[in-house]
This record gives structure tokens, C-alpha cells and sequence, in this order.
């Protein structure tokens, strides 16, 4: 129970950080290109610095071994989840087909399932957000192959003549440009090239090499008041998304409904199902897998949603709505579906 507590209280105080967002959006303090700053300096200096300190231990046998655990566990669950929202959502209107899919695929693990471990788990599983690190690769992994699919296929965004993801395949996805990404930058090379994924790369030399000793302290202790801005920011960038939608006839949409059940009850708890079948076959699975996998499973719908269907000229406006909804939903659902766990 002490963690289903600790998650409550967590929970809330990711929601109370959300507040100053709010305020400043409502209030216009902010320019137009404020939260996009925000969200690249969590994206390429916060997050990046977390997840390289969570590598930065003596080499332990078992926390590699969880590793490839919920790595496993994590394509599983992005395979399953994906199943369901292909087949799920078909016979709904294409535009909004496409950000249903999306939004039920592909949960906020990074902005809000990355600080939520590591102020939930971390101190009592060492290893926790090393783990959540994992869960991001694969997700980034999906992102840009699949979910730029779903974005993209059988459409013609630039009006050339020809389907759009045929044209993302064939990008390298190395430039920012907007332009190139808005007609398909988007490949699996991008992925890889995630600041996440690249921080967990260096992060798992450190890990696996005895080097970690050579490591100044002052560039230790930088990188942790950086980490420390990961949760702040994260909140406050979400916050400064929510004045700017629209919830006219949102509750009227019976798929919003199936939306939220399956992103926020149905998914999470199949893979509770899948990890104590596995312990009843006599897999032992260690309880911060458990943990990490169920609880960013369970995270709302990715705030990524949102950017993507803007780069993609998908339906942003509903999507938005999806995200803001799932997002205020999961304070409850969260805590519910680890007393199940």
C-alpha cells in the first residue's frame, strides 16, 4: 500500500505543477514559442541528464538482467497496445481514427511516467529510472515507425501525387527543418538518435565499464540540479497546453469513452494479467519491473500526440482534447490500477 500512496501524493503534486502553466497561459505572460522552449530544454538537457545518473552505479548483474526484462516487457506491451488500437478504431472518421490510434498507443511515459518513477520508486527499487529509460527506447522505437504511419499513410499532406509515409521511409530524418519533418522526417533512425536513447547508450558504458570513478563530482552534481528540472518543467508545459482547448461536445464522443477505457484500464491491466501469469508459471519477476511497466502502461496519452498532428496536419485540435482529458483522468486511474497490481 505504501507505494499506491506514494503514487497518489506523487501524482498530485504533478498536477499542482501544472498549475503555474495554466496561470501563465491565461494570464499572456508568456510568448507564443514559450512552451516549445520549454519542451526542448527538458527534451535535450533535463531528461537526458536523469537518465544518464541512472546509469551512473557499479555494475549490478540484476539490475541488467530487469533491464532486459522490461525491455521484453515493453515491446510486448507497445505490440499489444498497438493491435488493439488498429483494430479497435477502424469503422470511426479517418482524421480522428488516426489521433484515437495514436493517443491509445502511445502513453506520456517520458513527460510524465519518467519523473512519477523516479520520485515513486527510485529510492526504494535502485534502478527504477533506468528501467523507465528502457520503456522510452521502445516507445521512440514505435514512434517513429509506427506512429508516423498512422500519421502519414494513405495520405498525400503535400499534395504531390503520392502517399506521404512512402516519403518518410526514404527520409533520413537527420534534419530539423520543420519543413521536411512536417512531409514525412520521421524513420526509425530518429529514434535512435533520441536524446534519451543516446543518454542511455553513454549511460550504459558508464554502467557496464568501471569508469564511473572518473566522473567529476561537480559535473555529478550539475547533472542532478539539471535532472531536477525534469518534473517542474514537464508539468509546466502540459499546464500550458490546457487553456488553448476546446471540451465543447468532447463528452458526446462515444469513442473518447472506449479511448480512456482502453488507454487508461484495459491496457495497463492486461499487462498486470501477463506479469502474474508469468509468475504463476514460475517466472520470478522482479517487483520494480512490475512497477515500472505498469505504471507508464497506465500513464495518460502522450502529450507527442499533439506535436505529431501538427507537424502532420492531423486533426491537433482533437487530439488536444484527448490528450487534456486522458491526462486529468489519470490522477485517479493511476493509484486504482497499482491497487490492482
Amino acid at each position: 500500500m505504501n507505494v499506491v500512496s506514494d503514487i497518489i501524493y506523487s501524482v498530485a503534486i504533478l498536477f499542482i505543477m501544472m498549475i503555474p502553466g495554466i496561470i501563465l497561459k491565461k494570464t499572456k505572460m508568456i510568448s507564443d514559442g514559450f512552451g516549445k522552449g520549454l519542451s526542448n530544454l527538458v527534451l535535450y538537457i533535463a531528461q537526458p541528464a536523469l537518465i544518464f545518473l541512472a546509469y551512473l552505479r557499479d555494475f549490478d548483474k540484476d539490475i541488467l538482467v530487469n533491464s532486459i526484462y522490461v525491455f521484453i516487457f515493453s515491446v510486448v506491451a507497445h505490440s499489444i497496445f498497438s493491435v488493439v488500437a488498429l483494430f479497435v478504431f477502424k469503422k470511426a472518421p479517418d482524421a480522428e481514427a488516426r489521433m484515437l490510434k495514436f493517443s491509445t498507443i502511445f502513453a506520456n511515459a517520458a513527460f510524465m511516467g519518467i519523473p512519477l518513477i523516479k520520485e515513486v520508486l527510485e529510492d526504494t527499487y535502485p534502478g527504477a529510472t533506468l528501467y523507465a529509460s528502457i520503456y522510452n527506447i521502445t516507445f521512440n522505437l514505435f514512434l517513429w515507425s509506427l506512429g508516423v504511419n498512422i500519421c502519414t499513410k494513405n495520405r498525400d499532406i503535400n499534395n504531390d501525387g503520392t502517399d506521404d509515409f512512402k516519403e518518410v521511409s526514404e527520409l533520413t530524418a537527420k534534419s530539423d527543418d520543420d519543413s521536411k519533418v512536417k512531409n514525412g522526417s520521421g524513420s526509425i533512425l530518429k529514434a535512435l538518435l533520441h536524446p534519451v536513447t543516446i543518454a542511455a547508450a553513454i549511460g550504459l558504458i558508464f554502467f557496464i565499464l568501471p569508469i564511473n570513478s572518473y566522473v567529476p563530482e561537480i559535473a555529478i552534481d550539475s547533472l542532478t540540479k539539471l535532472s531536477n528540472l525534469v518534473a517542474p518543467l514537464s508539468m509546466v508545459v502540459i499546464g500550458l497546453r490546457l487553456p488553448d482547448i476546446d471540451f465543447k461536445g468532447i463528452f458526446k464522443d462515444k469513442n473518447m469513452y472506449i479511448f480512456l477505457a482502453l488507454r487508461h484500464f484495459a491496457l495497463p491491466v492486461t499487462m498486470i494479467g501477463i506479469i502474474k501469469l508469468l509468475e504463476l508459471i514460475g517466472l520470478a519477476i522482479n517487483p520494480a519491473v512490475s512497477f515500472v511497466i505498469v505504471i507508464l502502461a497506465a500513464t495518460p496519452a502522450a502529450t507527442s500526440a499533439t506535436m505529431f498532428a501538427e507537424k502532420f496536419d492531423c486533426d491537433s485540435a482533437y487530439v488536444s482534447k484527448l490528450v487534456a482529458v486522458s491526462t486529468l483522468l489519470s490522477i485517479a486511474t493511476i493509484p486504482l490500477v497499482m491497487l490492482l497490481l
